[in-house]
């Protein structure tokens, strides 16, 4: 009766722990594999996804008490934790179409990610 669905499960594991580890993976290999002007924003990308991905384990290492944690688990919590994903996503976008961007496999993947991301959000609101 109060059982959550297959979908809203998925959507939450992907969107709490997958989602910003691969994007953080495929900044990594755009700032190994970019020239000058695309790493840089990969590099963003990286740092943003990073720090990101450290706001998000921090209550299981116990680190919830302070002003900077408050500050970082109310920016997670933005747009009911979808607006935080989005930003260093955004980054990885940017650093596709700047001069210097090589292995468009890296983009394929990255819309791939979006897709599923949006696909699964989507799908909560429907069933």
């Amino acid at each position: 009766m109060f059982e959550p669905s297959p979908v809203l499960l998925a959507f939450l594991l992907f969107k709490r722990f997958a989602f910003m580890p691969l994007v953080a993976s495929l900044s990594l290999v755009r700032a190994l594999r970019a020239r000058a002007p695309s790493r840089y924003m990969a590099i963003t990308a990286l740092v943003v996804a990073v720090i990101e991905c450290i706001l998000l384990l921090a209550p299981v290492a116990g680190l919830t008490g302070g002003h900077l944690a408050a500050m970082g688990q109310r920016f997670m919590n933005m747009g009911n934790g979808m607006l935080p994903l989005l930003v260093p996503s955004l980054f990885l976008a940017i650093s596709a179409y700047i001069p210097g961007s090589r292995d468009r496999g890296i983009d394929f993947a990255h819309i791939a990610l979006l897709w599923i991301l949006v696909g699964l959000w989507v799908a909560t609101l429907v069933v």
